[in-house]
């Protein structure tokens, strides 16, 4: 998909073939699409019928007539002005709007996503901008995001190292998620820790809070201070590996993506008991990843029919060997006055092991994945990024 909307051939018709019960258009640019008249007088968006953008709608498909045809279709100016029968309504739509909802093939894969898969390699070139560029540039804001939309991560170099303006840093990408932690959670060794985070071992890649309903989507991390040595961070594209199965094994895909298992997660010291059965993967409706949940030391017994035990061990062996090889993990060491943002759904990330005397401090809070995309389409629209009509994945459901 195209970063910006400079294409404009695209929008201009060609010919009109009104068929009663179908609409075709042929495009300047050679494509033709199809229209089926009830898809389109149900989305109708005059003021009679309201918008589906803003929920402020009074057309309900029960309204239509069952044998809805088109009567008449011509272009007016920018727009297709369609008159309906047997209710003889008029309506109109633009020329880029029919466009973007056509269902052909080669339409449908154009406005779909593509995730840029990475390994180690991205280690000597991490996406990464200037907070102050973000800050003062709403263009740079929205590169930010696209970079973490594409790649699962960004690394925002040069920000304050003051504790109270993380939740202004964060904000860049969306409003802030609150969570078991509150809504920022400082991370310092401890030596009696509630949370894996608050130790000062290695950490495996993982995902934040697999236990929850919805795990935290894009993941703000404000180092304060970095460790001299160690505390390095450990980040794996799960979205390649899991892609790399599809192509490699796809029973194992198959068993990744329906067969649930039950992630735990009790804090004795607050009376609290978390519990979720998902998959690891969650796929769309092309069978691609959308999101990942993963974090095996919170994995409990498998309850799946007798016959799928074993098959599912296997498969989720297979994933995490790949998870685990050194050329899929990425190391990236943030510096004191940088962030990390990263999505949760996506991005496995890990820790080397530090000296617990180091003065390690880092604050960390999440943004909803629909607020994140909600930021990323409204700069989008703004600027003229097509990217703002992408069909984006779904993220880590249950």
């Amino acid at each position: 998909m195209s970063t910006t909307t400079n294409d404009t051939g695209r929008y201009e018709i060609q010919s009109v073939d009104a068929r009663g019960d179908s609409l075709c258009i042929g495009w300047s640019d050679g494509h033709e699409s199809h229209y089926p008249a009830l898809a389109l007088r149900a989305n109708c968006t005059c003021e009679q019928c309201g918008s589906y953008e803003t929920a402020l709608r009074e057309l309900r498909l029960t309204d239509i007539p069952v044998d809805v045809e088109i009567a008449e279709a011509a272009c007016h100016g920018g727009h297709l002005k369609v008159v309906w029968t047997p209710d003889q309504h008029e309506s109109l739509f633009s020329m880029r709007w029919l466009r973007t909802i056509c269902n052909s093939q080669a339409e449908r894969e154009r406005r779909r996503w593509r995730p840029k898969f990475w390994g180690k390699e991205i280690e000597a070139a991490p996406p990464s901008m200037d907070y102050q560029d973000c800050v003062d540039n709403e263009l740079a804001r929205l590169e930010l995001l696209e970079l973490i939309r594409d790649f699962g991560f960004a690394v925002l170099r040069n920000a304050p190292t003051d504790p109270d303006t993380t939740e202004d840093i964060a904000a860049l990408v969306g409003p802030l998620r609150s969570s078991p932690h509150g809504t920022v959670h400082d991370v310092r060794y401890d030596p009696d820790p509630e949370f894996y985070a608050n130790t000062c071992s290695e950490i495996l890649p993982h995902s934040d809070q697999a236990y929850r309903h919805l795990p935290p989507s894009i993941t703000c991390f404000h180092f304060i201070d970095a460790a001299a040595s160690g505390g390095e961070s450990t980040l794996t594209d799960a979205f390649r590996a899991g892609a790399d199965i599809r192509q490699e094994n796809p029973a194992a895909y198959e068993l990744l993506g329906t067969t649930p298992v039950t992630f735990h997660r009790r804090f004795f010291r607050r009376d609290k008991d978390y519990r979720i059965r998902a998959p690891i993967m969650s796929l769309d409706d092309m069978g691609e990843i959308a999101g990942v949940r993963l974090l095996d030391r919170a994995i409990g017994p498998l309850d799946a029919p007798e016959d799928i035990v074993l098959p599912y061990y296997a498969a989720l062996r297979l994933l995490l060997e790949k998870l685990y090889e050194p050329d899929n993990q990425a190391l990236v060491p943030i510096a004191t006055g940088e962030v990390l943002f990263f999505n949760n759904h996506r991005v496995l990330h890990g820790r080397r092991a530090f000296d617990p005397r180091s003065g390690r401090h880092m604050r960390s809070c999440n943004i909803e994945l629909d607020e994140f995309n909600s930021s990323l389409r409204f700069l989008a629209g703004k600027h003229g990024h097509e990217g703002g009509d992408m069909v984006l994945p779904h993220g880590a459901l249950s």
